[in-house]
């Protein structure tokens, strides 16, 4: 299921506040007597006495806005233009990483410490090495960018690690960690 970034949390929250504001105001309106009507003995539904001229919301099925931005109080106005004046809501860090985790397995367990190899993959050395063999030709590890791409057995060592492993040591989160590559290349 997708995140809800910090911006819509706000966003909801803003728009939820117009529309509690938006029928609060009408329930008080509905509720003041007329000054036409009169006090027959009528039961009168209080649905009924909706004025269409007040209503801001369309039935047709034009693609405008569902309520102008003129109905908005002007306070959830300033805190919209305040919340999208921003990329971030938060302050950025840098996350320190480091390829030298699979530097290690890839350079160094792989041939001297082949159980090792086989725990964080899944697989022996002979069986990786013949599968980064099947895929080198293939057009999807085959960029004509100038940006280079990240070298096979590094891609096919972290799509491993991730499939090897379960629960929280699988998410996209740690495998990113641990190798040392951004949450998108995972």
């Amino acid at each position: 299921m997708p995140r809800t970034t910090d911006h819509q949390k706000q966003e909801k929250a803003l728009i939820e506040a117009f529309m509690i504001n938006a029928v609060a105001e009408e329930e008080a309106r509905l509720s003041m007597p007329s000054p036409d009507s009169s006090s027959s003995s009528e039961d009168s539904d209080s649905c009924s006495s909706l004025d269409s001229s007040n209503v801001s919301m369309s039935t047709d099925d034009s693609e405008g806005p569902f309520f102008e931005l003129d109905d908005f109080p002007e306070h959830l106005v300033t805190a919209l233009e305040e919340l999208y004046s921003q990329c971030y809501l938060n302050q950025h860090c840098k996350i320190p990483k480091t390829l030298e985790n699979v530097w290690i397995l890839l350079n160094d367990h792989k041939e001297n410490s082949p159980d090792i190899f086989h725990s964080y993959t899944g697989l022996t050395s002979k069986c990786f090495d013949s599968l980064v063999d099947i895929m080198q030709n293939h057009p999807a590890f085959q960029n004509n960018s100038n940006n280079t791409q990240m070298p096979i057995d590094h891609q096919l060592v972290i799509a491993l690690f991730q499939f090897h492993h379960y629960g929280n040591a699988a998410s996209v989160m740690k495998v990113a960690l641990w190798a040392g590559v951004s949450y998108g290349t995972v």
